[in-house]
């Protein structure tokens, strides 16, 4: 007999929220850090998107394999992450992170943490000891400009279930926002939170994935109970 279709899916961001460093910052601050100013700045005034920001920093990044495991050696997740990990998968309720980030870290970190999740990421390879880039998940009509779209996966992912109560968790203004405001609750924390804030829009503010969980709890038995 098939089971029912999930009353709840959950989105997590990976960068600062499922684990504690941004790997694509930290790695252009330390291998690129003349490049950032000038295209942040481009960025601010509007004259380029986030992902051509990406495009501008890390494209031709000179991070080769050795250096790149060995930083990514150093990452590590946020306390709550195995935790949330497994309430989930106890609970039969889809996670999946949605990253701005690339592939290829995220297959890396998942063999040195020894956890699993799916994922919507960009793409990431290396040539001769520098970084190939190229976008995951795109959506040009919507404003964010990522290289993936947080709000197209999230109405995707309502187009297949429904009925599914919609979480969105992440930190971060720039690829952020347009997963929060797609979700049915948002959970937000650092520029996040402030441009929700900002905007007038509801979301509850946590500090380490671990604060979600109860959160969660609570949105599962509604969601079960159809309220």
């Amino acid at each position: 007999m098939p089971h029912p279709p999930a009353p709840l899916a959950v989105f997590c961001d990976f960068d600062g929220t499922f684990s504690v460093q941004d790997v694509g910052a930290t790695l252009a601050q330390r291998h690129a850090p003349e490049r950032r100013p000038t295209q942040w700045a481009r960025y601010e005034r509007g004259e380029i998107t986030p992902w051509e920001y990406n495009l501008e920093i890390l494209h031709d990044l000179p991070v080769d394999e050795e250096m790149l495991d060995a930083f990514l050696r150093t990452v590590e997740l946020d306390p709550g992450a195995e935790a949330l990990l497994a309430w989930c998968k106890a609970r039969g309720v889809p996670f999946r992170i949605l990253s701005d980030g690339f592939d290829w870290n995220l297959d890396r970190l998942q063999e040195i943490h020894g956890v699993c999740f799916d994922y919507t990421a960009n793409h990431l390879h290396l040539e001769n000891g520098r970084w190939r880039i190229r976008a995951g998940a795109p959506d040009p009509s919507c404003g964010c400009g990522t290289g993936v779209c947080k709000a197209s996966q999230l109405r995707a992912c309502r187009a297949a279930l429904p009925s599914a109560h919609l979480v969105h968790i992440g930190n971060g203004r720039v690829s952020d926002t347009c997963g929060a405001l797609a979700a049915d609750t948002a959970f937000a924390k650092d520029s996040l939170a402030e441009s929700l804030e900002k905007r007038g829009e509801a979301f509850v503010q946590f500090e380490t994935l671990y604060d979600v969980i109860p959160h969660l709890e609570k949105v599962l038995a509604g969601a079960a109970d159809g309220r």
